[in-house]
Protein backbone atom coordinates (compact mmCIF):
# COMPACT_ATOMS: atom_id res chain seq x y z
CA UNK A 1 0.00 0.00 0.00
CA UNK A 2 1.38 3.47 -0.94
CA UNK A 3 1.23 6.66 1.57
CA UNK A 4 3.32 9.62 2.35
CA UNK A 5 5.28 8.18 4.78
CA UNK A 6 6.92 11.77 6.16
CA UNK A 7 4.03 12.78 8.62
CA UNK A 8 4.05 9.39 9.86
CA UNK A 9 8.02 9.11 10.33
CA UNK A 10 7.84 12.10 12.63
CA UNK A 11 4.88 10.71 14.78
CA UNK A 12 6.94 7.28 14.92
CA UNK A 13 9.82 9.67 16.45
CA UNK A 14 7.52 11.23 18.63
CA UNK A 15 6.56 8.78 20.68
CA UNK A 16 9.92 6.93 20.44
CA UNK A 17 11.31 10.31 22.93
CA UNK A 18 8.18 10.48 24.60
CA UNK A 19 8.21 6.48 25.81
CA UNK A 20 12.33 6.96 25.95
CA UNK A 21 11.92 9.80 28.50
CA UNK A 22 8.11 8.87 30.14
CA UNK A 23 6.46 11.93 28.94
CA UNK A 24 3.57 10.30 27.98
CA UNK A 25 0.35 12.54 27.59
CA UNK A 26 -2.05 9.28 27.79
CA UNK A 27 -3.42 6.55 29.84
CA UNK A 28 -0.60 3.77 30.94
CA UNK A 29 -2.77 2.00 33.69
CA UNK A 30 -6.01 0.64 33.65
CA UNK A 31 -7.73 -0.92 30.69
CA UNK A 32 -10.34 1.63 28.36
CA UNK A 33 -13.57 1.35 28.71
CA UNK A 34 -13.54 0.48 24.51
CA UNK A 35 -12.30 -3.27 26.37
CA UNK A 36 -15.14 -3.77 28.11
CA UNK A 37 -17.91 -2.71 25.53
CA UNK A 38 -15.50 -5.40 23.45
CA UNK A 39 -16.31 -8.04 25.95
CA UNK A 40 -19.72 -6.95 26.21
CA UNK A 41 -20.18 -7.28 22.26
CA UNK A 42 -18.13 -10.98 22.19
CA UNK A 43 -20.32 -12.39 25.58
CA UNK A 44 -21.56 -15.66 24.38
CA UNK A 45 -18.80 -16.73 22.55
CA UNK A 46 -15.80 -18.60 23.09
CA UNK A 47 -12.45 -16.27 23.57
CA UNK A 48 -10.53 -16.14 20.45
CA UNK A 49 -7.59 -14.30 19.27
CA UNK A 50 -7.28 -11.02 19.66
CA UNK A 51 -5.18 -8.21 18.00
CA UNK A 52 -4.72 -4.66 19.50
CA UNK A 53 -3.21 -2.10 17.59
CA UNK A 54 -0.64 0.46 19.20
CA UNK A 55 -1.08 -1.35 22.64
CA UNK A 56 1.92 0.84 23.98
CA UNK A 57 2.63 -0.56 27.46
CA UNK A 58 -0.12 -3.16 27.47
CA UNK A 59 -2.50 -1.14 29.77
CA UNK A 60 -5.93 -3.18 27.51
CA UNK A 61 -4.18 -6.26 27.40
CA UNK A 62 -5.20 -8.28 30.84
CA UNK A 63 -8.95 -8.34 30.88
CA UNK A 64 -8.62 -10.33 27.57
CA UNK A 65 -6.04 -12.81 29.08
CA UNK A 66 -8.04 -13.13 32.03
CA UNK A 67 -10.95 -14.32 29.76
CA UNK A 68 -8.68 -16.76 27.83
CA UNK A 69 -8.34 -14.79 25.00
CA UNK A 70 -5.44 -15.03 23.02
CA UNK A 71 -3.79 -11.83 22.38
CA UNK A 72 -1.49 -10.30 19.68
CA UNK A 73 -0.15 -6.64 20.97
CA UNK A 74 1.44 -4.50 18.31
CA UNK A 75 3.14 -0.87 18.55
CA UNK A 76 5.15 0.78 16.08
CA UNK A 77 7.69 1.57 18.93
CA UNK A 78 10.08 -1.05 20.26
CA UNK A 79 10.36 0.14 24.24
CA UNK A 80 6.65 0.13 25.17
CA UNK A 81 6.45 -3.51 24.08
CA UNK A 82 9.37 -4.34 26.55
CA UNK A 83 6.97 -3.23 29.09
CA UNK A 84 4.02 -4.78 27.95
CA UNK A 85 5.34 -8.28 28.15
CA UNK A 86 6.53 -7.48 31.75
CA UNK A 87 2.92 -6.67 32.40
CA UNK A 88 1.29 -9.68 30.93
CA UNK A 89 -0.20 -12.19 33.83
CA UNK A 90 2.51 -14.96 34.22
CA UNK A 91 0.01 -17.52 33.99
CA UNK A 92 -0.86 -16.41 30.96
CA UNK A 93 2.16 -15.41 29.32
CA UNK A 94 1.95 -17.93 26.52
CA UNK A 95 -1.16 -16.51 25.29
CA UNK A 96 0.12 -13.31 24.76
CA UNK A 97 2.62 -12.23 22.06
CA UNK A 98 4.64 -8.58 21.30
CA UNK A 99 5.25 -7.34 17.90
CA UNK A 100 6.83 -4.29 16.86
CA UNK A 101 4.83 -3.79 13.69
CA UNK A 102 3.75 -1.04 11.01
CA UNK A 103 0.19 -0.54 10.13
CA UNK A 104 0.84 0.17 6.98
CA UNK A 105 2.66 -3.29 6.41
CA UNK A 106 0.71 -5.77 8.68
CA UNK A 107 2.64 -8.73 9.33
CA UNK A 108 -0.41 -11.32 9.60
CA UNK A 109 -2.08 -13.35 7.66
CA UNK A 110 -5.39 -12.25 6.42
CA UNK A 111 -8.75 -13.17 8.43
CA UNK A 112 -6.94 -14.76 11.84
CA UNK A 113 -8.73 -12.26 14.20
CA UNK A 114 -11.84 -12.47 15.91
CA UNK A 115 -11.16 -9.03 17.74
CA UNK A 116 -8.72 -6.03 15.84
CA UNK A 117 -9.18 -2.89 18.12
CA UNK A 118 -6.80 0.56 18.46
CA UNK A 119 -7.27 2.83 21.23
CA UNK A 120 -5.05 5.85 19.72
CA UNK A 121 -4.54 5.42 16.62
CA UNK A 122 -7.19 6.31 14.25
CA UNK A 123 -7.03 9.68 15.23
CA UNK A 124 -3.57 10.02 14.11
CA UNK A 125 -4.41 9.49 10.76
CA UNK A 126 -4.46 11.72 8.33
CA UNK A 127 -7.93 11.40 5.58
CA UNK A 128 -6.30 9.18 2.75
CA UNK A 129 -5.13 6.47 5.25
CA UNK A 130 -8.66 6.65 7.32
CA UNK A 131 -10.47 6.01 4.30
CA UNK A 132 -8.40 2.94 3.86
CA UNK A 133 -8.34 2.00 7.40
CA UNK A 134 -11.36 -0.22 6.86
CA UNK A 135 -10.14 -2.32 3.99
CA UNK A 136 -7.05 -2.82 6.06
CA UNK A 137 -8.95 -4.06 9.68
CA UNK A 138 -11.51 -5.73 7.57
CA UNK A 139 -8.89 -7.90 5.80
CA UNK A 140 -7.38 -8.96 9.43
CA UNK A 141 -10.46 -10.09 10.84
CA UNK A 142 -13.01 -13.34 10.46
CA UNK A 143 -15.98 -12.81 8.94
CA UNK A 144 -18.66 -11.25 11.56
CA UNK A 145 -15.01 -9.88 13.47
CA UNK A 146 -15.19 -7.00 15.78
CA UNK A 147 -13.53 -4.11 15.36
CA UNK A 148 -12.90 -1.40 18.59
CA UNK A 149 -11.80 2.61 18.38
CA UNK A 150 -10.49 4.61 20.89
CA UNK A 151 -10.92 7.95 19.43
CA UNK A 152 -10.03 11.84 20.30
CA UNK A 153 -13.07 13.70 20.67
CA UNK A 154 -14.21 17.13 20.10
CA UNK A 155 -13.73 17.77 23.74
CA UNK A 156 -10.29 16.94 23.97
CA UNK A 157 -7.69 19.56 25.00
CA UNK A 158 -4.28 19.70 24.76
CA UNK A 159 -3.93 22.21 27.19
CA UNK A 160 -6.98 24.49 29.17
CA UNK A 161 -8.39 27.31 26.80
CA UNK A 162 -7.02 25.46 23.61
CA UNK A 163 -9.41 26.74 20.57
CA UNK A 164 -9.50 24.86 17.37
CA UNK A 165 -11.41 26.46 14.02
CA UNK A 166 -11.01 22.79 12.31
CA UNK A 167 -11.10 19.37 13.17
CA UNK A 168 -7.68 18.37 13.19
CA UNK A 169 -4.40 19.95 14.37
CA UNK A 170 -0.89 18.94 14.04
CA UNK A 171 0.55 19.25 17.39
CA UNK A 172 4.35 18.35 18.73
CA UNK A 173 5.40 17.16 15.52
CA UNK A 174 2.18 14.61 14.96
CA UNK A 175 -1.40 15.24 13.10
CA UNK A 176 -4.39 15.09 15.60
CA UNK A 177 -8.00 14.27 14.63
CA UNK A 178 -10.82 15.01 16.80
CA UNK A 179 -14.80 13.46 16.40
CA UNK A 180 -17.83 13.84 16.78
CA UNK A 181 -20.71 11.06 18.21
CA UNK A 182 -22.48 11.24 15.23
CA UNK A 183 -18.87 10.56 13.05
CA UNK A 184 -19.04 6.78 14.74
CA UNK A 185 -21.34 5.41 12.69
CA UNK A 186 -19.87 5.78 9.10
CA UNK A 187 -16.37 5.89 10.29
CA UNK A 188 -15.75 2.10 9.00
CA UNK A 189 -17.99 2.63 5.92
CA UNK A 190 -20.51 -0.33 4.97
CA UNK A 191 -18.72 -2.97 5.66
CA UNK A 192 -19.38 -2.36 9.59
CA UNK A 193 -22.08 -1.59 11.40
CA UNK A 194 -21.90 0.28 14.67
CA UNK A 195 -22.78 -2.11 17.88
CA UNK A 196 -22.50 0.10 20.79
CA UNK A 197 -20.16 3.41 21.54
CA UNK A 198 -19.27 5.72 24.54
CA UNK A 199 -17.28 8.31 25.87
CA UNK A 200 -14.30 8.66 28.74
CA UNK A 201 -12.54 10.95 30.24
CA UNK A 202 -9.49 10.04 32.27
CA UNK A 203 -8.57 13.39 32.94
CA UNK A 204 -9.40 16.61 33.12
CA UNK A 205 -8.87 17.83 29.61
CA UNK A 206 -8.84 14.07 27.78
CA UNK A 207 -12.02 12.88 26.06
CA UNK A 208 -12.64 10.34 23.79
CA UNK A 209 -15.04 8.69 22.14
CA UNK A 210 -14.81 4.85 22.34
CA UNK A 211 -17.07 2.34 19.59
CA UNK A 212 -17.19 -1.27 18.69
CA UNK A 213 -18.11 -2.30 15.14
CA UNK A 214 -19.01 -5.41 13.80
CA UNK A 215 -17.97 -6.64 10.52
CA UNK A 216 -21.31 -7.37 7.89
CA UNK A 217 -20.53 -11.59 6.84
CA UNK A 218 -19.88 -11.04 3.17
CA UNK A 219 -23.07 -12.40 0.88
CA UNK A 220 -21.57 -16.30 -0.27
Amino acid sequence: METDRTVYDRQKQFFAEAYKTGKIGWPREGASGLVQLILEAASGTAPGTVLEIGSGEGRNLSPFLERGWRVVAMDLVFDPLLVARKKAIPAKSRQAHFVQGDLFRMPFSPGIFDVVFDFGVYHHLRSPERKNYPRWISGLLKPGGLAGLGLFSEHFRHFPGEERSRDYVTHRGHHDVFFRIGDLPSLLGKRFTLLSSGTESPGELDHYRIAVYRMIRSNP
